[in-house]
């Protein structure tokens, strides 16, 4: 993107999404770092993200006191550091700007922040103090205005770790040295130091002081902190935007690179519940969800979003997997010849690289539904070509077989072989012209089956050639050319089906298995995210532990259970016992691809044993 596009604004009082940025973030297929920032006015906010951006005139800066930043502002960027994916900055509207006088606005923002973001920056002033911290009474706010489920309960909340961004704070202009009791401290100490609770909530104050800490400390997975000195001179601060890199403090100039090269660099992509990565496709999805919601009046809930985003990603993964598949079967169909043995093997191809399109672009979900779907609507397609080629083969071979016959039928029809040595005659040349015939048709789906169509109409006629001619053998009297022809014919059916079966029993394999590693590739994320949310929450329960708040600890200690209770159902989840659930829905659908074939085997030779 060259320059910002407003991605939300208000609009009579409600939060709509610009239909241009939209535009912009569907058309990215990669997974994203979508880095927000939040904080007061006249922070710096804009200048940090073109900083990230590595541009000079982006988001819009002034030097006066009015917020140009309305809604939230987007820019995108690729990076050189992180080829497979994007980089997309977020710039709020201010906190607490006073021309709004309503502070709803701003726990819309920020709610759309920390449900948007991977990475979330506070930016502040000169220190982390009590002032700095009450600004940020909106993140104690979170959990009144984002719901985890449509049917909250008592451990709602506690599944908030699980997708809250990395929260990083940003003091901004730092004059004073980090130094607490003689020791000198790295900016993510002292942000900690700030984060300890005190030791007695007696007063509604001290409550007040110790929730929020609490709720950082236990909802964000992870933090940090960077603090800057003043840039540059603060009679230069006005033109800070316009300055070049030399005329800032030597200082600034390089924790400012650091935190840079923190963001470029730092692996914190963005992912929904379940551990599934959001490409822009994903993030418009969950953004018009979000949006949606509280324009109506309603909380936004996470996992009804994500079950959305989901059931619309899986339906364009089917949509998808099937565009191609019918381009490429229209393509089959349309050729000179069709047959049973190219179609079968043409579908087996083209099928398993039609749920490879499907697997590439869905997200992982256990109901089967969208496998069904795109299996049951190949195997309609399928079908119907199978129909098609049936239809052509029985004209085109009974073309070939009324050519090789036509002699065999008016001798028969006139009584020319019902002398002596006539059964010899007419057995040489049926010999011949079925020998033609096969020749002719070996590639068609019913060859076998006109032929033997017609041997079983003319049946009665060559037993009644084959009793008139005296000079038969009883051995040839036993056996019959008849018998003969009709077993061959049998047995070359047999090994055409078995070749089917094998070629259709390999496909469906390989698609089971696809789906094997699907599934478990998709549990193996969510068991890790987590995992990694338990390790979170273990650590802080043993920070309470050592600073004797137990209270706080066995609160920590029910959020561990609640999560690891999460972590054992993901490791218990079985391949085997979703196959048990879902295999009626999913393999039914290939199975329908067989019927037609074991009906017609059985069709067959129900009329082959009455011979």
């Amino acid at each position: 993107m060259e320059k910002p596009l407003q991605l939300i604004f208000y609009k009579d009082g409600k939060l709509q999404t610009n239909p241009e940025a939209l535009k912009v973030l569907q058309s990215i297929e990669v997974p994203m770092v979508v880095v927000s920032v939040v904080g007061a006015a006249r922070t710096g906010k804009s200048y940090l993200m073109n900083c990230l951006a590595g541009v000079k005139k982006g988001f819009s800066v002034d030097s006066t006191v009015q917020s140009l930043t309305k809604g939230i502002w987007m820019l995108c960027q690729f990076l050189p550091q992180r080829p497979n994916e994007v980089l997309l900055l977020l710039d709020t509207e201010c906190l607490g700007d006073p021309e709004k006088g309503d502070t709803a606005n701003d726990h819309s923002i920020y709610s759309l922040a920390i449900l948007l973001s991977s990475i979330l920056i506070y930016n502040g002033k000169k220190q982390i103090d009590q002032q700095s911290l009450q600004d940020l009474h909106y993140v104690t706010e979170l959990s009144k205005r984002i719901q985890m489920k449509s049917q909250p309960d008592a451990c709602d909340s506690w599944d908030f770790v699980r997708f809250f961004p990395e929260f990083v704070w940003l003091i901004r202009d730092l004059t004073l040295d980090l130094n607490i009791d003689g020791k000198d401290l790295t900016p993510n100490e002292y942000l900690e130091h700030i984060l300890k609770l005190k030791d007695s909530e007696i007063s509604e104050q001290d409550k007040k002081y110790n929730e929020l800490r609490r709720y950082i400390c236990n909802h964000f997975p992870s933090r940090c902190c960077f603090a800057f000195p003043l840039p540059t001179h603060w009679k230069k601060l006005k033109q800070l935007q316009e300055l070049d890199d030399k005329d800032l403090d030597e200082d600034f100039f390089t924790k400012r690179q650091n935190f840079i090269d923190y963001i470029h660099t730092h692996k914190k992509v963005k992912r929904v519940v379940g551990d599934q990565l959001i490409t822009g496709r994903r993030l418009v999805e969950l953004t018009k969800a979000y949006v949606g919601m509280m324009a109506d009046g309603v909380l936004p809930c996470v996992k009804s979003s994500v079950a959305k985003l989901v059931e619309v990603e899986n339906q364009a993964a089917v949509d998808e997997a099937l565009k191609f598949y019918d381009d490429e079967m229209k393509k089959f169909s349309e050729a000179n010849s069709l047959t049973m043995n190219k179609l079968t093997e043409y579908y087996n191809m083209k099928s398993i690289e039609a749920f490879n399109i499907f697997h590439k672009r869905s997200m992982n979900n256990n109901s089967g539904k969208h496998i069904e779907q795109l299996k049951e609507t190949m195997s309609s397609t399928y079908k119907s070509l199978m129909v098609k080629i049936k239809e052509k083969s029985q004209e085109q071979c009974k073309a070939h077989l009324a050519k090789e016959m036509s002699s065999i039928k008016e001798n028969l029809a006139s009584g020319h072989y019902q002398r002596p040595g006539g059964f010899q005659e007419l057995k040489a040349e049926l010999d011949k012209a079925i020998k033609e015939y096969e020749e002719n048709t070996k590639d068609e789906m019913e060859g076998s089956a006109v032929l033997t169509h017609f041997l079983e109409e003319e049946k009665h006629r060559l037993d009644h050639v084959q009793e008139m001619d005296s000079k038969l053998t009883e051995e040839q009297m036993r056996i019959s050319a008849l018998e003969e022809e009709l077993s061959r014919v049998k047995q070359e059916m047999k090994k055409m089906e078995q070749k089917r079966k094998v070629a259709e029993e390999c496909r469906d394999k390989e698609i089971k298995e696809q789906i094997r590693k699907w599934l478990e590739e998709g549990k193996k994320c969510s068991a890790e995210e987590l995992k990694e949310a338990m390790e979170h929450m273990r650590s802080e329960m043993e920070k309470y532990k050592v600073e004797g708040r137990m209270k706080d600890a066995e609160r920590a200690q029910q959020m561990y259970e609640h999560l690891e209770k999460k972590y054992e159902e993901e490791r218990k989840w079985s391949f085997i016992n979703f196959l048990k659930k879902y295999v009626p829905a999913i393999f039914a659908v290939v199975l329908t691809m067989a019927v037609a074939v074991v009906k017609y085997k059985r069709f067959k030779a129900k009329k082959q044993s009455k011979i």
